[in-house]
């Protein structure tokens, strides 16, 4: 563990080249390196856009790693960092990006903040979207994962002009046959399952009964599993138990329909209670087990929801899966003490600082 605290460089920032110290420049490490805000890295948020792509996701991920789990920051420090990371392409910092999104999105969802949430996101990603644009001719490298990635997380959020994009090009191929570019098409899917109705549904059900590769098989369960549609979502569980998915892809499906969200997490978990006896017979141990179990459980985020988890598990308990169930009730329990403690500085600042126009926000 690394700790850089605010009296040992205090006096030597104006002489560091980047105007901020960094250990194990250029380098992945195990090490926790705690750079302390008022001294080292509020004064030197200007001097990331100058740093080498694997420090500034060392540098994101190092302030977070402990954001939720020990409540140890602030949220008008954790906005103002993400925003100057607006813009950045290399993958290695949009995926780093992408990572904090899901812990404060975990923070904020189903709370009062979620407007303010959505309003950072789209305000950071969309300037990336930009630079990367649509279309897959002059990209190169990793720069295509950035594109997809970013494209799938404005389009599940809501964000109305990447969401329209997205239905665009999703009609020109469903209507006049002009197959979408690979580097876009599992993300331009999936932003259109999410407010899709039985038409689109039938759709993907079609491409998933033609498809001849078990890599394309697995993308369009990752679209199936993003509709949000209660009548869909309840088919599609219930599909999950046919011959048509195999016992593999049946745990990633329930996974998947359980993270879109409260109706989702709640059919889904409803969905593995009915149906617990068959299920604990398919699956009696192994790394199968562990995710369906890990699956149906990791996304709520209340104390009635760890009530409820531990009730039935005490009932009906899964030897084969007792370590990763253990784990993710202590997750749980982690969320629920981080929500309470930064539910109201979080609304308090997104409240204070939100600009949002109409049209930003077409649905959460």
């Amino acid at each position: 563990v690394v700790i850089i605290g605010c009296d040992e460089y205090k006096d030597d920032i104006g002489n560091m080249p980047t105007g901020l110290p960094l250990i194990n420049s250029g380098q992945a490490s195990y090490c926790r390196v705690n750079y302390d805000w008022e001294s080292l890295l509020g004064p030197g948020l200007s001097y990331i856009q100058t740093l080498e792509p694997r420090d500034k996701a060392g540098i994101l991920m190092h302030f977070f790693l402990d954001f939720v789990r020990t409540r140890d920051g602030k949220i008008e420090h954790a906005v103002e960092l993400v925003r100057h990371y607006a813009g950045e392409t290399d993958w290695i910092v949009v995926d780093a990006l992408l990572g904090v999104f899901d812990s404060l999105e975990a923070l904020v969802r189903d709370t009062k903040s979620w407007a303010g949430y959505l309003h950072l996101v789209y305000s950071t990603l969309t300037p990336i979207l930009e630079k990367v644009g649509w279309s897959d001719a002059n990209l190169s490298g990793n720069i295509t994962f950035t594109q997809g990635a970013v494209i799938d997380r404005l389009g599940r959020l809501g964000h109305s002009d990447t969401c329209g994009e997205a239905r665009l090009l999703f009609s020109r191929e469903q209507r006049a046959g002009q197959r979408l570019n690979k580097s876009i098409r599992p993300a331009v899917y999936r932003s259109v399952a999410v407010t899709g109705g039985q038409a689109e549904k039938q759709y993907f059900m079609d491409l998933y009964h033609s498809a001849q590769r078990n890599e394309e098989k697995r993308m369009l369960l990752t679209v199936l599993g993003s509709f949000t549609n209660s009548q869909i979502v309840q088919e599609l569980l219930d599909w999950s138990m046919s011959d048509d998915v195999k016992l593999q892809d049946r745990v990633f499906l329930i996974s998947c329909l359980a993270e879109t969200g409260l109706e989702g997490r709640a059919m889904a978990f409803k969905f593995f209670k009915d149906n617990f006896e068959t299920l604990s017979k398919q699956y009696t141990s192994g790394s199968l087990l562990k995710r369906l179990v890990s699956g149906v459980v990791r996304n709520f985020n209340t104390e009635q929801d760890l009530d409820n988890i531990n009730e039935f598990f005490k009932l009906n308990p899964v030897p084969g899966a007792q370590m990763t169930l253990d784990q993710c009730l202590e997750d749980l329990r982690i969320l629920i003490s981080a929500r309470e403690h930064y539910q109201v500085p979080m609304l308090e600042y997104f409240n204070a600082n939100l600009i949002r126009t109409e049209s930003e926000v077409i649905r959460g």
